[in-house]
């Protein structure tokens, strides 16, 4: 079945649609209980390493499946229109914490832009310490209603796979940051939206949430690659908001940010919680 390379159509259509602790050096702590049994049959649907097809939510008009024809495909599908892309599967998929093909999975979609994201992403990281990365994985996603949370979306893809074992640990910085930045502005009685990285900023001495963070890496990104890094940033972040999209759209996510514990979504992800759902 041949398919089509749509990926920056595709991502136009994401960004109108969407309008997104421990390191594994940490994280050899024994398997608990909780998550000795099998996982829901829905967990794992959307994992590339995985599955060779994977769900897709979206629904062309009569007027879009005639420009696929006439374009030479007869579907759409990410594993496909992405795959150009050589860490396509980190981009779709990116886990942050455990082995890739872990059985059990959990899923966190984050808005940088809610508040709440930080307070989500602490428990998942205080249940991360009780688990085991051979058994249980979490993927993290994020769909922004500002557009900077894409870049640092994209940034913690990179670390991912790039510094492993840092993600965890960027992800946190990065949403306190977020957060502190947006506390500062207030008092200093502006608020903007975070559109681009120099938003997000309290002086204009200021550099940029992930610009600063490469210097904190190990070993930090060299000052000749960090435009490349932030060129990438961008694009990852985006790959991944189209993915948080369907996603949530798959389990019926009706409020980010959220948490996704082996298929089913929580009502309310404290530590406690996430680790009672994989029971």
């Amino acid at each position: 079945m041949k398919n089509l390379l749509l990926l920056p159509l595709l991502l136009l259509v994401c960004g109108l649609i969407s309008a997104c602790g421990v390191t594994e050096k940490d994280s050899g702590a024994a398997l608990t209980p909780a998550v000795q049994g099998a996982p829901a049959a829905a967990a794992n649907a959307f994992n590339p390493w995985m599955n060779k097809a994977l769900p897709n939510t979206r629904s062309l008009s009569a007027e879009g499946m005639a420009m696929v024809r006439a374009m030479g495909a007869d579907r759409q599908s990410i594993e496909d229109e992405a795959a150009h892309r050589p860490h396509w599967r980190e981009e779709i998929y990116p886990v942050f914490f455990g082995n890739r093909t872990a059985p059990h999975e959990l899923i966190v979609l984050l808005d940088f832009a809610s508040s709440d994201s930080a307070r989500v992403w602490k428990a998942v990281r205080d249940a991360a310490g009780r688990l085991s990365p051979q058994d249980v994985k979490i993927a993290v996603f994020a769909k922004n209603t500002e557009n900077y949370g894409t870049d640092l979306m994209g940034m913690g893809i990179w670390i991912s796979y790039e510094r492993k074992g840092q993600a965890m640990d960027y992800m946190s910085h990065a949403l306190g940051e977020w957060n502190r930045i947006k506390a500062a502005q207030k008092k200093q009685g502006r608020v903007v939206p975070f559109t681009n990285e120099y938003d997000a900023t309290v002086t204009a001495t200021d550099l940029p949430i992930h610009y600063a963070y490469m210097a904190r890496l190990r070993p930090p990104v060299p000052a000749s690659q960090e435009l490349d890094v932030a060129r990438y940033c961008y694009n990852a972040g985006n790959v991944n908001m189209y993915q948080a999209v369907q996603i949530s759209r798959y389990y019926g996510v009706k409020r980010v940010p959220a948490v996704i514990a082996d298929g089913r979504v929580l009502s309310s992800p404290s530590a406690s919680a996430i680790a009672d759902a994989l029971r």
